[in-house]
């Protein structure tokens, strides 16, 4: 027998109940910490690092909703530069024409460089490649042909000024015949590519 019983034999027996039920409420103690406190503590950090996530969540979706005024401000301004860009370059028909639209808006321009154009004729038209995902509206080129007469400083100076007017209208042929009656005036056909709108679709 170890000398440790012999002490606890020794004791009287309610020093011996006084040290049993300590020994019980310790390993109540031990068992109520490690099965009812230690998950609950590890609960308590789980939901406080929740909290702090829903914190920045939080925080960052009021900065959006303060920034809305500032971003709708911006995406009206883009759309009224796109509307400007669409109204100002993509070209609508005359009386069923491209050319008859084509030849109102450059006439002015040979005019003011002294390029005579004699006739303006629709040439083919050429679809644009679609974005993903395709838009309801389709927009294309179309070649627009003029022909006319004037010195190589008046077309070159016509094509300039059509280039400066309407920077969507793409210079794509221009080809000049030397008259041997007039050698100051040459004949010159000259091909913009303009944005035009397509089909919609359905």
């Amino acid at each position: 027998m170890s000398d440790g019983l012999f002490a606890l034999k020794k004791l009287t027996p309610p020093i011996r109940l006084m040290l049993g039920a300590t020994g019980a409420a310790l390993a109540v103690a031990l068992a109520v910490a490690y099965f009812g406190i230690w998950p609950a503590y590890q609960r308590l950090k789980s939901l406080r690092a929740e909290t702090a996530q829903l914190g920045d969540i939080y925080s960052r979706m009021q900065k959006d909703i303060a920034s809305i005024p500032q971003q709708t401000v911006q995406t009206e301004a883009a759309e009224a530069e796109c509307h400007a860009w669409v109204r100002d370059g993509v070209i609508e028909p005359l009386l069923g024409s491209y050319a008859m639209r084509g030849k109102s808006l450059l006439d002015p321009l040979a005019n003011a460089s002294g390029f005579a154009v004699g006739s303006v004729k629709e040439d083919r038209f050429i679809p644009l490649q679609l974005p993903t995902p395709p838009p309801q509206q389709l927009y294309g080129r179309q070649l627009i042909e003029c022909s006319g007469f004037g010195s190589y400083t008046q077309i070159v100076g016509f094509v300039q000024a059509a280039e400066q007017k309407f920077p969507f209208a793409i210079l794509s042929g221009l080809r000049i015949e030397s008259q041997s009656q007039t050698p100051e005036r040459h004949k010159a056909t000259i091909t913009f590519e303009w944005p035009v709108k397509g089909e919609k679709r359905k």
